[in-house]
């Protein structure tokens, strides 16, 4: 809706996952930032993100992830484990001996998701060594994470146009080379983040 007297905010190429007449473009890419809250029902956006994934699987489209996706996911269980059983303090604990069985029993639950949820997907998974030399470029040209670059790499290689991510990093890639699809609380950041 544009407001008043004035037209409608630029997209920049950034649209919000909650959308519900957003178009899913084939295939689109998933951000671990994504895949982290749609899998771990503790996580902030877990139920916004949760519903994208199953609006991802019912209308059919391919998923595209680089293979860093499944390292980082396990990563991420393993410090939320950790953060809310030790909230600030939680790298200090990380090689306790007490710590590890319950981190590692969420690390262990998280991947069986995602195996189950990319079973049920069409999934392109992309090799890191296949887009490293892009990566790279895309780091130097745009100033994006190695992570974020590895990630955006494997998407474009997959012939994605758009990814699903919770990062607004991603945004400082050009829209032409891909979408963002995002929650909406990041969509002014992502927006100001684009290259005009």
């Amino acid at each position: 809706m544009a407001p008043p007297g004035g037209r409608p905010p630029a997209t920049r190429g950034v649209f919000a996952i909650e959308d519900q007449e957003l178009l899913l473009p084939d295939p689109i890419a998933l951000d671990t930032s994504f895949v982290v809250e749609a899998l771990i029902a503790t996580q902030p956006l877990h139920g916004v993100c949760s519903a994208f994934l199953t609006r991802i699987d019912e209308s059919g489209v391919s998923v595209a992830t680089s293979e860093l996706l499944r390292v980082e996911l396990a990563e991420a269980a393993f410090a939320i484990a950790l953060k809310e059983r030790w909230g600030g303090q939680w790298r200090r604990h990380r090689a306790d001996g007490r710590s590890r069985p319950p981190a590692g029993r969420l690390l262990n639950d998280t991947l069986a998701r995602y195996g189950e949820m990319l079973a049920t997907l069409t999934h392109i998974s992309i090799r890191l060594g296949r887009v490293a030399d892009s990566a790279t470029t895309f780091m130097t040209d745009y100033g994006i994470a190695s992570y974020d670059a590895a990630h955006a790499a494997s998407a474009i290689a997959a012939g994605a146009k758009a990814i699903v991510t919770l990062d607004s990093g991603f945004a400082l890639l050009p829209a032409s080379l891909l979408t963002i699809y995002t929650d909406r609380s990041r969509l002014a950041s992502a927006r100001a983040k684009r290259p005009r």
